[in-house]
């Protein structure tokens, strides 16, 4: 089972995986999906699925409408998964 520092590395580890064209240092939890990372909508929704299947939590689609940045997603993926 993971610990707690290890499931945030983990959610760090899937969004840098997405993002592959950028380094890692460049993405901070200000970073937004669309603008800054240049994300389609259907890689950050692949995304979210690899990180709801990770994790075994439900993100509804309100919710992943309210993600405009790195921060806002791993504040309701750290509340949901109980980290």
């Amino acid at each position: 089972m993971l610990r707690k520092g290890e499931k945030m590395e983990t959610i760090w580890e899937i969004i840098y995986d997405c993002c592959e064209d950028f380094d890692p240092e460049e993405i901070t939890e200000e970073s937004r999906f669309m603008e800054d990372l240049e994300m389609s909508s259907l890689e950050f929704f692949s995304m979210m699925t690899e990180i709801e299947q990770e994790f075994g939590i439900k993100i509804s689609e309100r919710e992943l409408q309210e993600f405009i940045t790195v921060g806002d997603a791993i504040r309701v993926i750290s509340e949901k998964a109980g980290l």
